[in-house]
């Protein structure tokens, strides 16, 4: 164990010394001890049991079936076992894999028990830094409520995960907070009061795990009681990754796993923990491959005991009950975050099962998903629930952070880059448009057409309160004040992995580093420099001890046609849109990337127009005239916004094929003293023309849903210039256009 940071720059040979020693003792996770108090009965092939010698112990039985062909499983009977009368052990093999069932006097185990690889690995969290633009806005978070809500928000401040009385009912809102704010630290460079914040928490928790190793407060009242665990164990997870040298994290998380595991077998995962099961099984997996506990075949019972007892996620896509428009059941399948955490299932499964049915399902889902409920900032509609495709219909912002890490996953499963495409989509647009540009308030829902984020009695979301649209520290619900923490920190770990060659794939495009081994132990550094998403150009710069051949994977978006990509000065070579492309590479090396972004445009609901450049969205720019509610601590304020100019533009757009015709790209740069992602600092805009729709007004509050396009306006009609924004810009924007057809 060493402290990678520490080492890698005080001492890089010593580094590398640590390293290949550690890699040199590492084995492959051994499965033949099986696991202890499991049986899995019936099943049995012929012939059985087989009686065993006194002396014999579980991996006996296991070497027996990894032996035979017919067999799939294994159970190991323990002999004189609570007052049996079995002289010697007993061994069964088993024609399938059978259900587990608890029983302290069998061991049990699963042949060929492994798990598939990653298409591309991801990093420990300390491997990738945030830099220029990326790593300003993690600082704002930071000085935001991320780095707040543990001195004055109930649920984090006085949570009941450290002995106090907030967080109550599911206890969820303190792991939400810790699963983000313990990597943003990392990321920062562990700035000593956020690492004195997380040792904080981290010390009470693990100090008051209970004797039988339930971590947090005591909940067993229902299937709900894992639920709150699944993000704690994440947090727990990302700080050994930045920490190794804390000896108390793994055996912490095993011995949770141990009793809630028992627990499984009398109270099934139930409503949230089965909903969410997928987020259990990608931490038992993380241990089978990294925990080097010595009981791997335990971690695999519990992540397949997770998803047998889960929802059947593959089976609600593909079938009746999934909503084909605006859900009128509002159960817990349609439930927008637990879609959003869904997407993710059957990649997360596959490494298991070995089932490519359950690896294709995620290109269904999210096929479905988006036919029916996408909208243009690369989120899904759901307030609560699944919403339909009406651009004035809300999405939680809960549902944003975890369906961008759904993506991040499934594409660190599948290799396509379809899914890093729009992990990055949704990142751009629909999270910081959800936010304010300090990161001090926030909404509940958003909307792609916000007229207005006010209170509204009588709205046209389905389900979720008045309050919904507001901005400020927790409107309508709280759970988005802790959760919303993950969306940054998260991505930034996901912008690069790695192939099973050991190479390197930019996944993801923003101003960041990674340092990673290659496979011969070579050790290099990776900076990209870039203003992406603004603009096309990236520079990635290779540093390394060595003039050897190497490949730098890069990602091409789909609607980047005409892209180049040059090495050390070379001539451009073209690379193909939607792909991921190898660059050959010799010694310290530099890559330039164009990465060509023409306006292009999208049809949508009632034909209305939405208008992209590169990966991002833009929506019409509305004065924003901000009123405050209510004040808390330090920065943290309510907010109503009215617009203060008009809203209901149509838009002269008469040929999507030559957008650059009608919208006039303006590229300004990143501004001073104002956050990218805000309407002063904003890099970017397009100057357009428009007409007021006066016959386009309200409903229920928000605004109606967009006149069918094209709308017919005279020929001599009045035309204004209008700006459209970066939609990730906007607290108030329209970012579904009607467009105009003129008449005489």
């Amino acid at each position: 164990r060493f402290h990678f940071k520490t080492t890698m720059v005080s001492n890089p040979n010593c580094y590398l010394f640590v390293f290949l020693c550690l890699a040199a003792s590492l084995t492959t996770a051994d499965f033949s001890d099986g696991d202890d108090s499991v049986d899995r009965a019936d099943g049995d092939l012929p012939g059985m049991p087989i009686t065993l010698q006194s002396t014999d112990k579980p991996s006996v039985c296991a070497q027996m079936c990894e032996k035979n062909a017919s067999c799939a499983c294994w159970a190991y009977c323990k002999a004189n076992c609570s007052g049996d009368t079995i002289p010697a052990p007993l061994c069964y093999l088993k024609k399938a894999v059978m259900i587990q069932s608890w029983n302290p006097c069998r061991v049990s185990g699963i042949k060929n028990a492994t798990l598939l690889p990653f298409a591309y690995k991801p990093f420990p969290i300390y491997s990738i830094q945030p830099l220029g633009w990326l790593k300003e806005q993690l600082q704002i978070q930071a000085d935001g409520l991320s780095g707040h809500l543990s001195k004055f928000w109930i649920d984090v401040a006085n949570s009941s995960w450290i002995g106090g009385k907030g967080d109550t009912g599911l206890h969820e809102r303190t792991p939400y907070w810790m699963n983000g704010f313990v990597p943003l630290t990392f990321q920062l460079g562990e700035d000593a009061d956020m690492l004195a914040t997380v040792h904080k928490y981290l010390d009470y928790i693990l100090s008051h795990q209970s004797e039988d190793g339930w971590l947090g407060p005591e909940d067993d009242k229902d299937g709900n009681m894992y639920w709150s665990k699944y993000p704690m164990i994440f947090a727990l997870i990302q700080y050994y990754e930045g920490n190794n040298s804390d000896m108390r994290i793994l055996p912490a998380v095993m011995k949770f796993l141990h009793v809630a595991h028992q627990k499984m077998f009398k109270v099934p995962l139930g409503e949230w923990s089965a909903a969410r099961w997928e987020d259990l099984v990608l931490s038992c997996h993380w241990l089978i491959e990294h925990g080097s506990t010595g009981e791997e075949q335990f971690l695999w019972d519990v992540a397949e005991l997770a998803s047998q007892q889960g929802f059947d996620w593959k089976s609600y896509y593909e079938g009746n009950d999934f909503p084909t428009e605006a859900a009128t059941r509002m159960d817990m399948y349609n439930h927008g975050v637990n879609v959003g955490q869904s997407l993710k299932s059957g990649a997360v499964r596959y490494r298991q099962s070995k089932d490519l049915a359950d690896r294709n399902s995620s290109y269904q889902r999210i096929e479905r998903l988006y036919k029916y409920h996408g909208l243009a900032s690369g989120i899904f509609s759901a307030d609560e629930h699944l919403a339909g495709k009406m651009p004035s219909r809300g999405t939680e912002l809960c549902a944003v952070v975890e369906t961008m890490f759904s993506m991040e996953m499934i594409f660190a499963v599948t290799g396509d880059p379809m899914f890093a495409e729009l992990a990055e989509k949704i990142c751009y647009n629909a999270l910081p448009a959800t936010l304010t540009p300090d990161m001090w308030a926030h909404q509940y829902l958003q909307q792609t057409n916000e007229a207005n984020a006010v209170h509204i009695d009588q709205h046209v979301w389905a389900s979720d309160g008045p309050d919904s649209i507001l901005y400020g520290l927790e409107p309508n619900y709280g759970c988005c004040t802790a959760n919303f923490n993950q969306g940054w920190p998260k991505y930034v770990a996901h912008l690069f992995l790695q192939t099973p060659q050991n190479e390197l794939v930019v996944a993801m495009y923003a101003p960041s580093s990674v340092w990673y081994t290659m496979a011969d132990g070579t050790f290099v550094n990776v900076t990209v420099d870039t203003v992406y998403p603004w603009d096309g150009n990236v520079t990635i710069t290779t540093s390394l001890k060595s003039s050897m051949s190497y490949n730098i994977h890069v990602r091409i978006p789909s609607w980047a046609d005409g892209s180049t990509v040059a090495v050390n000065g070379n001539r451009p070579e073209a690379v193909q849109a939607g792909s991921i492309h190898p660059v050959p590479c010799t010694g310290n090396s530099t890559i330039s990337l164009q990465l060509m972004m023409k306006i292009r445009i999208d049809r949508r609901y009632n034909n209305a127009a939405a208008v992209y450049k590169g990966p991002l969205l833009y929506g019409l720019e509305i004065a924003e005239n901000f009123t405050i509610l209510r004040n808390y601590s330090f920065e943290s304020r309510d907010y109503q916004i009215l617009n203060s100019t008009a809203w209901n533009y149509g838009l002269w757009l008469d040929d999507d094929s030559n957008p650059e015709k009608f919208l006039e790209f303006t590229y300004r740069g990143l501004q001073k003293n104002a956050p990218p992602f805000s309407i002063a600092g904003s890099p970017t805009m397009i100057r357009a023309k428009g007409h007021l729709l006066p016959f386009w007004g309200y409903d229920r509050g928000s605004a109606a849903a967009p006149p069918q396009s094209p709308v017919n306006v005279t020929s001599s009609g009045k035309m204004d210039t209008i700006m459209l924004l970066p939609f990730g810009a906007t607290e108030l924007r329209i970012g579904e256009l009607p467009t105009l057809k003129p008449v005489n």
